[in-house]
């Protein structure tokens, strides 16, 4: 993630008041620069993707479910897909990932203890914050996430798709 780092992320919740309003000045700049680039790239998302994509926040505040890799039929051009549940508890979606280029997922397990607690807590990739676009090359694209544990899931693709899990 370039704009919407773990570490400034977790500025932005720091017990130090200088430290997150230095953050939050941060956040905002890189917000605006964010989105001024994704204003150049959206229209290579597919229509549909896009508009659940907005209506739904960009998943913020969702919670991976599942995460699959999938090897289809080989010697096929592409035969690798993924594909992410996510869920916000009322709504499910599975984003649909073709014509992979690469896979990145960084996950450590890492408990800590939670304000007023003193008993380790592990919470796996936690809440779904903020995603990243970026062109890789002229037909692919990249999607960058970022868990609130640090994990993110970093998918190179030329196709990207969505269906509502019922």
């Amino acid at each position: 993630m370039k704009y919407y780092t773990s570490e400034l992320w977790r500025k932005l919740n720091s017990d130090s008041d200088e430290e997150r309003e230095d953050a939050k000045k941060q956040w905002t700049k890189n917000s605006k620069e964010y989105g001024e680039r994704f204003e150049k790239l959206k229209y290579k998302l597919p229509k549909r993707f896009l508009q659940i994509f907005m209506k739904e926040y960009g998943f913020h505040d969702y919670y991976l479910t599942d995460l699959q890799i999938i090897h289809e039929t080989p010697g096929y051009r592409n035969p690798v897909k993924v594909i992410l549940t996510i869920t916000d508890t009322e709504k499910s979606w599975n984003i649909i990932y073709h014509g992979i280029k690469d896979i990145d997922v960084k996950y450590t397990s890492e408990p800590y203890v939670r304000p007023g607690k003193t008993k380790k807590y592990y919470d796996g990739f936690d809440i779904y914050g903020y995603n990243e676009f970026n062109e890789v090359d002229e037909e692919t694209l990249s999607h960058e996430i970022l868990f609130a544990s640090g994990a993110t899931i970093l998918v190179s693709f030329r196709k990207i798709s969505i269906k509502k899990v019922e």
